[in-house]
């Protein structure tokens, strides 16, 4: 565990540091040739890279899991159905005004709002493709200044994004054709929406009124973004396919790569603490972990929930602290996942 806190803190220094452009071309063709071989990709010293044999791989991310902290169910609400309350799949989520939990309940084409403690405050979506409609939501975001939803589903094509008010009216219709899968959605500080495309991996960042303000290709830096979380104007993007996270600023320019196949392996969902600490979450082995980075991007911890079986997950934080995470193929509950009493989750079904 401290070889990994060394090697982290010696890299992303490095990067940060403000590189100059034959430094950044360097470092661009080093990304380009880890993108081409992610399953060989390591950390060291020197550049960031390396190339560890398939056993040794292995070895290492046992022994990190080995060390994990545990995690336990405090509590659970939500249940697999389609009346009140239950849910049928639900895909995506995000935390709302008042720390409310809202839930893309994918086959039941609606959006659930949950309090705190997992009290349905309310739900809105009828089935269909007609705008106003829900066919199959799965990616939901708040405007914290005011409360408005904005939620992608497949609509008549593979995506569709629609602005619903705090109380759940339909709004209106964002043309967003150049877009395939939404993988990540999120509004940033300025009032932005977000959204990571993952079949040719690009942002595209659009006012709260539906303009395209501007987009860039992440392509080079990312194999297959599974999620983003913004701090200021930083986006932070986890990579499935590279085992980490790309880091860019607004403007789309890269900024360095946080964990490997070591420690962050197959990521699908990443959030940030009220602290600033990196959270990345993953699932692999059919377990899941949550890997902790401090805001200057060194490895600090991991914990994991040895008693279940899972294939997703998400997370997302509630301040106080207290972290949430949605998770795959569990009967549509949501769960709180407490270790100390400061960990909650909510589980999901694909």
């Amino acid at each position: 565990m401290a070889n990994f806190h060394v090697l982290m803190s010696n890299s992303l220094t490095e990067d940060r540091s403000g590189p100059s452009f034959a430094k950044q071309q360097q470092q661009q063709q080093e990304v380009e040739q880890a993108l081409q071989a992610p399953a060989q990709v390591g950390l060291n010293n020197n550049n960031g890279y390396c190339l560890p044999d398939a056993n040794s791989s292995v070895n290492s991310l046992s022994a990190v899991h080995s060390k994990a902290t545990p995690m336990k169910i405090g509590w659970k609400f939500g249940c697999l159905g389609a009346g009140n309350g239950q849910l049928n799949a639900p895909n995506g989520f995000c935390l709302g005004i008042d720390e409310d939990i809202i839930v893309a309940d994918s086959k039941n084409h609606r959006i659930a709002v949950y309090a705190k403690m997992g009290a349905l405050k309310f739900q809105f979506g009828d089935a269909g493709k007609r705008n106003g409609q829900l066919f199959y939501p799965r990616k939901v975001a708040v405007f914290q200044h005011n409360g408005n939803f904005v939620v992608c589903d497949r609509g008549n094509g593979r995506s569709r994004m629609q602005i619903f008010s705090k109380c759940g009216t339909y709004m209106f219709k964002i043309s967003i054709r150049f877009m395939d899968i939404v993988t990540g959605l999120d509004v940033s500080t300025k009032g932005h929406i977000v959204a990571v495309d993952s079949v040719s991996p690009t942002v595209f960042v659009i006012s709260e009124e539906g303009m395209l303000l501007h987009w860039f290709d992440c392509s080079v830096f990312v194999r297959e973004p599974s999620d983003i979380a913004i701090r200021d104007n930083v986006f932070y993007l986890s990579d499935m396919k590279a085992h980490g996270v790309a880091v860019f600023k607004d403007s789309g320019e890269f900024l360095y790569r946080i964990g490997n196949e070591m420690v962050s392996c197959y990521p699908t969902g990443i959030d940030i603490s009220s602290a600033g600490d990196l959270l990345i979450g993953d699932t692999h082995g059919y377990r899941f972990h949550v890997t902790c980075y401090g805001s200057d991007g060194v490895f600090k911890s991991v914990f994991e929930f040895p008693q279940l079986n899972i294939q997703r997950c998400c997370p997302q934080i509630i301040p106080s602290p207290v972290f949430v995470v949605s998770m795959g193929k569990n009967e549509g509950e949501v769960c709180d996942w407490t270790e100390r009493d400061v960990w909650r989750c909510v589980a999901t079904e694909n």
